[in-house]
């Protein structure tokens, strides 16, 4: 019951995103955002740094480097700005999710524009174990600390 559309090779979407891999960490994680907003349908998902620098996203680039920006922000919970609603037509706060994760005690803001349905949710759970997983496999700094 998904609404994947068959590429020009016959396949599922789904499944030829599912085959994209990378050992690239930035890559890898690009590819796994990516298919999360295919999968669910999702406007935007997005990973920023501490200070709201995007680091990789899946959608619309200038509006990804838009709600990085506010990360901390929407985060903390705080009042949203109203350039995020012009940015996105018809977006509503409970569209709107982001989360702090830790990658090696890294701050960084995972976010998603989403339709606020346990799928969604769900999914973006299943990115946020995708993100971590993706960085201690690939990253060389994984683990390391300083001496």
């Amino acid at each position: 019951m998904s609404d994947e559309k068959d590429n020009e090779n016959g396949e599922k979407k789904g499944r030829e995103l599912r085959r994209r891999r990378s050992e690239e960490t930035h890559q890898a994680m690009t590819y796994q955002l990516e298919y999360v907003v295919e999968e669910q349908g999702m406007d935007l998902m997005f990973l920023a740094d501490a200070s709201g620098i995007l680091i990789t996203y899946a959608g619309d680039e200038s509006v990804a480097e838009l709600f990085a920006a506010h990360a901390p922000a929407i985060a903390a919970g705080l009042e949203l700005d109203d350039e995020l609603f012009v940015a996105i037509p018809g977006l509503e706060p409970e569209n709107i999710l982001c989360e702090s994760i830790s990658l090696d005690d890294i701050p960084m803001y995972l976010g998603a524009v989403m339709d606020p349905h346990p799928d969604h949710a769900r999914a973006f759970e299943r990115a946020r174990t995708g993100i971590q997983r993706i960085y201690y496999t690939t990253s060389e700094l994984a683990g390391k600390k300083d001496d």
